[in-house]
């Protein structure tokens, strides 16, 4: 009977031993704008249960017992998925955390709002803020008369697009400023994308 319970022991024992913790280490890379709006980032294995939060620097770590070649991470924003990426198993391995871009691929971006532009189409200025519609002033309406552009808001759908939406406004901000038109800079609303860097070169 010892010699039974002494086998189960070792037995638990060796399973428990055997149960490697596999440490998924990651990086997502955003600027300090996008995290001042979306604070609250979010990041889990997609059949697990419990979120990860993703640190100021982007840094977050997650623990599981389960191997597999591909984990599939969910990012969320609070409740809102925005982003998917597959991590594979090598980058375990790792010794740094495996670097993942906020967006690979964005329809909007410096190069379109330049072809904006050139093409003499309106040019957009892009909004984010927490109301369900967009609501324009009589100042925002003559902003947009008089530099051909208009005001649209982003969407949640967009959220891992915001850097680059963000360069698409930044090079707006320059195509206004060298084309004379410094004064409408000065009366932006201030929750165009970007807004503190309307000035830079």
């Amino acid at each position: 009977m010892k010699n039974i319970i002494i086998l189960v022991f070792l037995t638990v024992s060796l399973n428990l031993f055997s149960q490697e913790i596999i440490t998924i280490k990651g990086k997502l890379f955003f600027s300090e704008e996008f995290y001042r709006n979306f604070s609250n980032l979010l990041v889990k294995i997609d059949d697990a249960d419990e979120y990860v939060k993703i640190e100021e620097d982007g840094i977050f770590e997650i623990k599981t017992s389960t191997k597999k070649e591909n984990y599939k991470l969910i990012f969320s924003y609070g409740s809102i998925k925005f982003k998917e990426y597959n991590y594979k198993f090598e980058w375990t391995k790792r010794y740094k955390p495996k670097s993942i871009s906020l967006a690979e691929n964005c329809r909007i971006n410096k190069n379109i709002a330049q072809e904006d532009f050139r093409e003499k189409r309106k040019l957009k200025l892009y909004v984010y803020n927490k109301l369900d519609t967009l609501i324009l002033s009589k100042k925002d309406k003559r902003v947009q008369k008089k530099t051909n552009s208009e005001f649209v808001k982003m969407s949640y759908e967009d959220l891992n697009k915001f850097e680059c939406i963000s360069d698409y406004n930044k090079r707006v901000f320059k195509i206004l400023y060298l084309s004379g038109k410094v004064k409408f800079l000065k009366n932006l609303r201030k929750d165009v994308i970007s807004y503190n860097y309307r000035y830079n070169r």
